[in-house]
């Protein structure tokens, strides 16, 4: 093979502090220094078969065609995507903010990302404060944000970068065995539809009494399975587009109505608290039962569960460089991390040991602001289902065509909406029989969203991407992915088997 000048990782100077801050990590600087492929290192170039030298090595290489065969189009792909990275927009922050939502922009996908994580599992963080404390619940958060970043770049870069259009075929790729990608279906499917299930439980939660008492109007009593199916029966058209850019508006107003929500319960928080304190609760601000804390840890874990729609995300991102694949990552989590936080730390303050798995339950009814707060979660709940529902119905797609003994690389839309609707049906059904979603969460997180976050892109990283990565960061970023991926499964273990 001919050699071209590889693309290297960025010098180590550039992982640290080096800018104006002065003692300060630059996160994004990091993580690309992190995440850069560096295709100079012996490991890369017998991966390619671009040594002169045969040994061990490239026999075992030349044995996985498939892999040298990825590594060198990622090459290609890092030359060509990162070529003009030292390019910078020269538009000013609010010239970039107040202008039009491109479909394939950074703000586009990181809005997606965090719309995709912003759902069921965000109303119980303030539960899962209550089993931490606040120190160690925001500790905890924050590692738990950071090696979801760390996971959801793997993928990204994996799939962008060998042409890879779906997380499946990443997998396929990455073992070599198409069972791995039917697996990676059934787990993928399963998280849709226990995810859906929460979002549909919380509807129901929310509309009666919406409907039942708005401010200074006679209300309407509705039945919560009638809540429950009216609200999917209102989301269906939205969740018929295979196209996740089709829905970029849909996902920024997500954490817009989730700030309204924050502010209400915040505004509220200090009387609360001082009610409390006069009935003799407390807020902790360290906690750590192991247990608990485990329980808490897959409810933070599954409120950044915005894997299923990364390849997704960045496929419709323009000029996908490490940088930007990096900027759209850390942006969405950093905001999902933002508004986990105030939530979970405001409902907290505000009920102690009282919290409930859906806090809003908590309040008393009749009060205007909690009214307000319980219309705009319905809103976001709506509103997410649409984007939580599309890689659902996508692998639940590919199952239908492999079961019917086509090929699953081309999902028609006619297919998705009939996986879509088929989907939808089902979810709104068990969302009528079941009503705990605290559980629902639980074992969500545990199981099925600490695989997707944490198990199979550990998997891709290892046998696709570690010839690649930076020596002095294989082993530490393979360990932190493992390590959260192995106490979801642990939680599950403790807390509900």
């Amino acid at each position: 093979m001919a050699s071209n000048a590889p693309l290297l990782a960025p010098p180590a100077e550039s992982w640290g502090c080096s800018g104006p801050g002065g003692g300060c990590i630059d996160v994004k600087r990091w993580f690309i220094g992190v995440i850069t492929p560096d295709f100079n290192t012996a490991e890369a170039r017998e991966r390619c078969l671009s040594l002169d030298q045969v040994d061990e090595s490239l026999v075992q290489a030349a044995q996985k065609p498939r892999l040298a065969e990825a590594t060198r189009t990622m090459m290609r792909e890092c030359q060509e995507l990162n070529a003009e990275k030292s390019m910078r927009d020269s538009r000013s922050l609010t010239t970039r903010c107040c202008a039009p939502l491109e479909p394939d922009s950074v703000r586009s996908c990181s809005s997606a990302l965090a719309a995709t994580a912003l759902g069921a599992g965000a109303l119980a963080l303030p539960y899962a404060f209550s089993l931490t404390g606040i120190g160690l619940g925001l500790v905890t958060l924050t590692f738990a944000g950071l090696v979801s970043s760390l996971s959801l770049q793997i993928l990204m870069v994996a799939a962008r970068y060998t042409n890879t259009q779906s997380y499946s075929a990443v997998l396929e790729l990455s073992v070599g065995s198409r069972l791995a990608s039917l697996a990676l279906d059934l787990v993928v499917l399963a998280n849709g539809v226990g995810s859906v299930v929460c979002i549909l439980i919380f509807e129901g939660d929310f509309l009666p009494p919406v409907l039942a008492k708005p401010p200074g109007l006679e209300g309407v009593e509705v039945a919560r399975s009638v809540a429950v199916a009216a609200a999917a029966l209102a989301a269906w058209p939205l969740t018929l587009s295979a196209n996740i850019s089709a829905l970029r508006y849909v996902a920024v107003a997500v954490p817009i109505a989730l700030l309204a929500t924050i502010l209400i319960v915040l505004y509220d928080a200090p009387g609360l608290h001082h009610e409390l304190r006069e009935a003799g609760d407390r807020v902790v601000w360290w906690h750590f039962e192991p247990r608990k804390w485990l329980q808490a840890v897959v409810i933070m874990v599954n409120a950044f569960a915005n894997h299923m729609n990364a390849i997704p995300c960045v496929n419709q991102l323009g000029k996908p460089s490490i940088s930007r694949i990096v900027k759209a990552t850390v942006n969405g989590n950093l905001l999902v991390w933002a508004l986990l936080s105030a939530l979970g730390v405001g409902g907290y303050v505000s009920w102690a040991s009282a919290t409930k798995g859906d806090f809003l339950l908590n309040y008393p009814e009749g009060r205007p602001e909690i009214w307000f707060c319980r219309l705009m979660l319905a809103l976001i709940v709506y509103l997410v289902l649409p984007v939580a529902l599309l890689p659902t119905a996508k692998s639940g797609a590919q199952l239908l065509l492999a079961a019917a003994g086509a090929s699953r690389s081309e999902v028609g839309p006619n297919v998705h909406r009939f996986s879509a609707t088929l989907l939808l049906a089902f979810c709104t059904f068990v969302a009528i029989k079941v009503s705990n979603v605290a559980s629902v969460i639980g074992l969500l997180g545990g199981l099925l969203a600490s695989s997707l976050m944490f198990w199979f892109p550990a998997v891709v990283y290892r046998l696709l991407l570690w010839p690649t990565q930076p020596q002095i960061f294989r082993g530490p970023v393979l360990g932190a992915i493992v390590l959260f991926g192995t106490l979801g499964w642990t939680s599950v273990a403790i807390n509900y088997i």
